[in-house]
């Protein structure tokens, strides 16, 4: 689906492309609610919502940061080799101290509050992007390169790997014994298609709201009112509620329990005729196998 998604969204109509994401977020929807149970229902779309509620405004702010002074005179001005540079530089150092700091001070929570802890952190991280944008940074007499490095560069990667750990771990223990890597791989596959998806809404967003990135009369006026609605505001209003569907249970606990949900059944005729053959003094013979096993209901 992502490649046809990509396909129809660059060579045909952007909007084409959202109803076709749209399509195909139902049908997983759907096919998760028929298949699975309830409770791994409940916590699929929970994953869904607080993967779609952060929608990116990083095509904006990409040309915003390394417009030329044709473009924006009074912009930062990056180089291409500045911004890409630093920022994948800064970023794989940050990765690595990101998941020291969770394991240190975040793997001891419960899974709700560290949700909610990531959501609010990252939308507060993007007030960096507004005081850049608003150029409240040179205002303060501090240069865009010295900020940037201190927060963009910073704070983005970091709340992006806060965010990351306890959505994989939830994907990985949703999953049932004897299934995990199919029930993973379906997991972290919705979790991937739903994170396209928000990155081509924020394209989308930029392009309908009139902004002009490129050529020598550059307008960046509605960059500052996105970045307040879709990346602070929209992932606190959607993201924190979204995480009523997880189990607010330690990470060290199972999430779901699959026996209660009754996603086994004794390989042999049923419980009550291998407890009655126990009873009879039969159930050391050697040869009979009474385990159970997982399968689809």
């Amino acid at each position: 689906a992502a490649p046809l998604l990509s396909t129809v969204s660059t060579y045909f109509d952007l909007g084409i492309g959202l109803a076709c994401a749209a399509f195909v977020l139902l049908a997983l929807a759907c096919t998760t609610y028929v298949v699975f149970p309830p409770k791994f229902f409940r916590i699929t779309c929970g994953l869904m919502l607080l993967v779609l509620c952060r929608i990116k405004m990083t095509s904006g702010l990409s040309y915003f940061y390394t417009a030329n002074a044709q473009c924006l005179p009074h912009g930062p001005q990056f180089s291409y080799t500045f911004y890409i540079t630093l920022t994948g530089i800064v970023g794989s150092v940050i990765h690595l101290v990101a998941v020291m700091l969770y394991q240190t001070f975040l793997s001891s929570w419960k899974y709700r509050p560290a949700l909610i802890f990531s959501m609010v952190v990252g939308s507060l991280a993007t007030v960096v992007d507004l005081i850049i944008i608003l150029r409240w940074n040179v205002a303060m007499g501090i240069p865009d390169k010295v900020f940037f490095l201190l927060g963009n560069a910073t704070f983005e990667n970091l709340t992006n790997i806060l965010h990351a750990i306890p959505m994989s771990a939830i994907s990985a223990k949703i999953a049932p014994p004897g299934m995990e890597s199919a029930v993973f791989a379906y997991s972290v596959g919705i979790g991937t298609f739903c994170f396209m998806v928000s990155n081509l809404l924020g394209s989308a967003i930029i392009g309908w709201s009139g902004m002009k990135t490129v050529g020598e009369d550059c307008n960046f006026d509605n960059l500052p009112h996105l970045i307040l609605v879709f990346q602070i505001l929209v992932p606190v209003l959607v993201g924190v509620p979204a995480t009523l569907f997880i189990p607010n249970v330690e990470q060290t606990e199972p999430i779901i329990d699959w026996e209660k949900e009754r996603w086994y059944e004794a390989r042999s005729d049923g419980e009550g005729s291998d407890r009655r053959f126990e009873s009879e003094g039969g159930g050391d013979e050697e040869g009979l196998d009474f385990r159970v096993e997982p399968h689809l209901l």
